[in-house]
């Protein structure tokens, strides 16, 4: 009797044991993480066979369970969504249709702050960054199937990877001038692990500078973020579905709505507005996809 009741003891003591593993091994479990670079409104120049359609089939080929994309959180399906890159907003249009969860990530320093810092650059940075700038270009004129193929290179991130590192990151003035780039990259981060704390692949997609910056941040957080390597052949057709040309319509017209100030918005928001280009670039989406 005493025997069957240890062994009774014994086996509930071993199956909460394994139930308490289980449930660590799980909250243990870093997720697969992969980094696309996007070109903003240079997807739309065919010469770069690197359209939106195949930064779509990239991230299907990728299957991942979350999407991070380059808007803020408190942007997203907002007014201000626009100013945003095209490619963010297209990637949550095409979340359902894909079968991923499209997170806004991004993180925006305020206008004024920015300005301000932009206005008096250091001179000395510049001149040190001018060199690398001039050897990422050089590498993107060299002939390749794919401009992914090149902006991905190693080479290419360990410039960008330098030149955020070494040259602008240790210039107070000059990371504010660019957004306080190391915060805006943490946060992005952040923000992505915070909304996806069960995804098993997440994807960050953003401007392909922000890579060496996202990659370094995901380690620190533990992940140790993969470049993706080109899983797509590059297609010739540049039109996109009817939902996403009018969502990009709507941010348009939105935008112009703010420019204009027929439509209440911060001031801070306005200031960037007026002071980009993102109500040509959506133009330049919308006529280069139909």
């Amino acid at each position: 009797m005493i025997s069957k009741v240890l062994l009774s003891i014994l086996t509930i003591c071993t199956a909460t044991a394994f139930s308490q593993e289980s449930k660590q091994d799980k909250a243990d479990k870093k997720p697969t993480v992969y980094l696309v670079g996007s070109i903003h409104n240079m997807h739309f120049n065919p010469n770069n066979h690197y359209s939106i359609n195949d930064l779509l089939a990239q991230i299907s080929a990728l299957k991942p369970d979350v999407v991070c994309g380059e808007i803020t959180p408190e942007s997203f399906n907002q007014p201000i969504e626009g100013y945003f890159p095209p490619e963010a907003a297209c990637l949550a249009e095409m979340a359902s249709e894909l079968k991923y969860r499209f997170v806004p990530v991004d993180w925006r320093l305020d206008y004024a702050t920015q300005s301000i810092a932009d206005k008096e650059y250091p001179s000395s940075v510049k001149e040190k960054s001018d060199p690398l700038l001039n050897k990422v270009q050089l590498i993107l004129k060299e002939p390749s199937p794919s401009l992914y193929d090149k902006i991905h290179s190693k080479e290419t991130l360990s410039i960008l990877d330098s030149l955020y590192e070494n040259i602008i990151g240790v210039n107070a003035l000059a990371e504010i001038a660019c957004g306080s780039w190391h915060e805006r990259n943490r946060r992005a981060v952040e923000n992505g692990l915070k909304a996806a704390p069960n995804a098993q692949t997440i994807v960050f997609v953003f401007g392909v500078d922000h890579l060496p910056q996202l990659q370094r941040q995901l380690k620190a957080a533990g992940i140790d973020a993969q470049v993706a390597p080109r899983m797509f052949t590059p297609s010739l057709n540049p039109k996109l579905p009817k939902s996403v040309l009018e969502r990009w319509k709507r941010n348009r017209d939105n935008l112009i709505s703010i420019r204009d100030k027929k439509m209440e918005i911060s001031y801070d928001n306005y200031l960037k507005v007026i002071d980009s280009r993102r109500i040509e670039n959506l133009e330049e989406a919308i006529q280069k996809s139909l």
